[in-house]
């Protein structure tokens, strides 16, 4: 089966690890939540803040390797993760729940 990827997730594969913090953060919900390094950041104010903080610590690219669809419309992107973190490169599942064309909450988990 061939799952379609959304735009809104090829923009953030497009978008992260990039400068344009703005549009990162215009794929996510107005009430969105991420999950990610057993921390959570709930809005828009706090993923841009994790956003800025990661960018400001690492560079970094997530290339994405795979695609599922699971029972309930989430998608898994797996994609390996490289730069100058500890532990580069990773391989991490990407868990996206989307809502009107947005990311209204991702999981990120190794």
């Amino acid at each position: 089966m061939t799952v379609t990827v959304p735009d809104v997730i090829v923009r953030y594969y497009q978008l992260t690890g990039g400068p344009d913090i703005d549009a990162f953060v215009s794929c996510f919900t107005d009430d969105a939540i991420v999950a990610d390094e057993d921390r959570t950041y709930d809005g828009p104010a706090a993923i841009r803040a994790w956003r800025e903080r990661t960018a400001a610590e690492f560079d970094y690219k997530s290339v994405p390797e795979t695609v599922e669809e699971e029972a309930g419309g989430n998608l898994v992107v797996t994609a390996l993760v490289s730069g100058t973190f500890p532990g580069s490169p990773v391989r991490l599942r990407h868990r996206f729940t989307l809502r009107d064309g947005l990311i209204g909450a991702l999981d990120i988990r190794p």
